[in-house]
């Protein structure tokens, strides 16, 4: 017997067989509403009987629970047996209806997919790392859930790269993992090397030369040409970290023969580029500072002609360096400046911290100490939260250095002790030479000559043997000055070494420091005519660095720095006993740096000085 459904009794015993439909299902009301396009509380009312259900929705609600559409009028209930044939083709029109509603949603992830990738690329370019990070993480379950593993593997790569960039280095290595077992699973194998590739670029920047080698090397047997070339460059890279530069370069040599089978020529400018930044890297790590700007300079044109950005900032980072080493102040701050600018826009956060410990650097040279110590505390923060132990190095090494300038020893002294542990376990013997270096300039501030000896001794014997001049040119001028505390007479030998390697290299502030030095062994001996002339040297080297930086609109804080203060008073000294107090007291004046006039003028009431000297046939 059907419903009478013009009673309130009918339709309330229609609402009853609704619920009991939805229950039997095992639906909720909220999810049938929502499935049948109706809002929770009009089908609240069909339940009740309050309002009666439309034809159209009965039908939806029939197909959602699996129920004839008879039943909702009371035929079930007395006749069952003349249903089944309604029910079958219910059955199979609900089938049907929630093919179409597979299809559609496949359809419509499908969509989302596209967009979100067709979003992250464009979030590279002009480059917004951050959201194009969270764009790929939101790919990655869209297409796991559509099993769409060649959509997931290249959201992987993507994500792994893009971590990689903003050194999230175990967030980089996760995501390349996984995409290089989904690329070899669909036979995708330069892909598959490609996340090798990267993997090992993670993997030396956390400090594990010797394992990023062995992907890179793996990568190098590709029949794979891009794969070839990247993976051979990259063994470059890992030999020059070690310390064996010979290798390095016949690395690069066979990777630019290989950029005669490019398959286009912008293929072959791309190989080129490469190549020429990492010979400007090894030339740097052996201290021919000229040739590695030039290479930098070469490098940056080919990066700059193809819009290459990755690689501007790599080459003005190297420039910058460079030009410090040589004394071009203004230049190196300049290309610093650029370099902090561009990876802040391009959200480079590594790169942003290695340029401020470059910016660091130049400031602890030119005596701004508080500016360096500020690059440099930052510069530790972010490569702590970046955990790039590359970046960490050097802004330990940065603070060290700074402090080690300015005479705080307490300062300097877990900062050294960082440089040396972190170089070392890195294995980049470059470094470690380095850090070496300023471990034995720390234990020197600190009286403790016979470890200061140790160290610049190992420092030198490292890199004399891998041909890292600059680093031995330090350590000579630090056993210079161990062998001066010690009364020991090499120190004149190791200082003439110094000098001639520092000049060798180029680099401005270690032959300052060698004329320096030079004076104040030449006023230990008594020889004034020779103080004279190395301290007069010396001074002339400031001058024209004081006068270069105030110019560019720079803070003139280079007798902050108090070797220079020292060196300043001993030339004052040095006058005064050949020219006369009038004429220090003068030059003094000129200098224009109130500190040390003051300090000056509290040194001169204790000297006494004879009547002015000539320098007579070479002698005093």
């Amino acid at each position: 017997m059907e419903l009478d459904l013009t009673t309130p009794e009918g339709r309330k015993k229609q609402g009853e067989l609704i619920l009991r439909a939805i229950k039997e299902a095992g639906l909720s009301v909220e999810q049938v509403a929502k499935d049948i396009g109706c809002s929770r509380a009009l089908l609240y009312q069909y339940i009740a009987g309050t309002t009666l259900a439309q034809p159209d929705k009965l039908t939806l609600i029939a197909r959602r629970t699996g129920k004839p559409l008879a039943f909702f009028y009371g035929a079930d209930l007395i006749q069952p047996e003349t249903l089944q044939a309604e029910r079958e083709a219910l059955q199979k029109e609900q089938l049907e209806w929630e093919r179409q509603r597979a299809e559609e949603r496949v359809r419509q992830l499908r969509e989302r997919i596209d967009y979100l990738f067709a979003l992250v690329q464009a979030q590279t370019s002009p480059p917004d790392t951050k959201a194009a990070i969270s764009t790929c993480e939101q790919i990655i379950p869209i297409a796991r859930a559509l099993g769409d593993e060649q959509a997931e593997a290249r959201a992987l790569f993507m994500l792994g790269n893009l971590r990689l960039l903003t050194g999230d280095l175990d967030g980089a290595i996760g995501a390349l993992r996984l995409a290089q077992g989904l690329f070899e699973r669909q036979g995708n194998i330069a892909y598959a090397l490609a996340c090798r590739q990267s993997i090992g670029r993670a993997l030396l920047l956390m400090g594990h030369p010797e394992e990023a080698k062995t992907q890179f090397e793996q990568v190098a047997q590709s029949e794979n040409w891009h794969n070839r070339w990247e993976a051979t460059v990259a063994i470059a890279a890992v030999n020059e970290w070690m310390g064996d530069f010979k290798s390095a370069m016949e690395r690069l040599d066979e990777a630019e023969e290989l950029s005669s089978q490019a398959p286009t020529e912008k293929d072959a400018q791309i190989v080129h580029m490469f190549v020429t930044a990492n010979r400007a890297n090894v030339y740097l790590a052996c201290g021919d500072f000229t040739e590695a700007e030039k290479l930098a300079q070469a490098a940056l044109k080919i990066a700059e002609q193809l819009g290459d950005r990755d690689q501007q900032l790599e080459a003005l980072l190297t420039i910058a360096v460079c030009q410090l080493r040589q004394g071009k102040w203004t230049g190196a701050w300049k290309n610093a400046e650029r370099a902090r600018m561009l990876a802040s826009f391009a959200n480079d956060s590594e790169r942003v911290t290695i340029a401020e410990t470059v910016l660091a650097n130049i400031a602890a040279v030119v005596g701004d100490f508080a500016s360096a110590k500020s690059f440099a505390k930052s510069a530790l923060t972010n490569a702590l939260k970046l955990r790039s132990r590359r970046a960490e190095l050097w802004a330990h090494k940065a603070l060290a250095e700074t402090y080690l300038r300015e005479e705080s020893v307490d300062d300097a002294r877990y900062h050294v002790q960082v440089a040396v542990e972190i170089s070392e376990s890195m294995r980049n013997l470059t470094e470690f030479a380095h850090a070496l270096s300023l471990r034995a300039w720390l234990n020197l501030l600190s009286g403790k000559v016979e470890d200061a000896l140790n160290d610049a001794e190992r420092s030198f014997t490292i890199a004399d043997e891998k041909g890292m001049n600059y680093v031995a040119a330090l350590a000579l001028l630090l056993r210079s000055q161990v062998a001066k505390a010690k009364n020991d007479e090499q120190a004149i030998e190791f200082l003439s070494s110094a000098e001639r390697l520092a000049n060798d290299v180029g680099d401005a502030d270690l032959i300052y420091r060698c004329s320096v030095l030079k004076g104040e062994l030449a006023l230990e001996f008594g020889d004034w005519w020779k103080a004279l002339e190395e301290l007069a040297k010396a001074h002339k080297l400031l001058s024209e660095w004081r006068l270069e930086w105030r110019n560019a609109g720079h803070d003139d804080t280079w007798l902050e720095d108090p070797l220079r203060f020292k060196a300043s008073l001993m030339l004052a000294q040095c006058i005064a006993h050949r020219e006369g107090m009038s004429v220090a007291d003068r030059f003094v004046d000129e200098l224009g740096w109130l500190p040390l006039k003051e300090e000056w003028e509290r040194k001169a009431i204790k000297l006494q000085t004879p009547e002015p000297k000539r320098k007579q046939n070479g002698h005093s």
